[in-house]
């Protein structure tokens, strides 16, 4: 059985490895940021109910905090997709954002160098 550090754990780690700030994910529980800190550092309990939200909220199996090894491979696969990507992109300032997409046209053309070269 897990400790309530190590399921903690869990939560704050899924949420910044969806790059949720603690205030996006406070405002999906309907609670505010300060309340959300308190629970996430296990202050206070967080609810069977405010567990099926973070869940939803973090685009994961609920099992995925108590232990389940399914539930952990399968968020740990998809840990950063499409809706991910588009967030940090929007977290980003102008100067970040060009730099951002530079980075990925030239590891896109790197990719497909490589992929052309190993057909040969």
């Amino acid at each position: 059985m897990l400790s309530k550090e190590e399921i903690l754990g869990r939560l704050r780690t899924l949420r910044e490895a969806r790059s949720l700030l603690q205030e996006h994910v406070a405002r999906s529980l309907g609670i505010d940021r300060t309340t959300y800190v308190r629970k996430e550092k296990g202050h206070i309990p967080i609810t069977t109910e405010e567990w099926l939200k973070l869940a939803q909220a973090m685009q994961a199996d609920p099992a995925y905090f108590f232990g389940t090894p399914e539930a952990i491979e399968k968020d740990s696969k998809d840990a950063f997709d499409e809706d991910d990507l588009l967030r940090l992109y929007r977290s980003l300032n102008h100067e970040e954002r060009l730099r951002f997409v530079c980075g990925i046209r030239e590891a896109v053309r790197k990719m497909r160098q490589q992929t052309a070269q190993d057909a040969l």
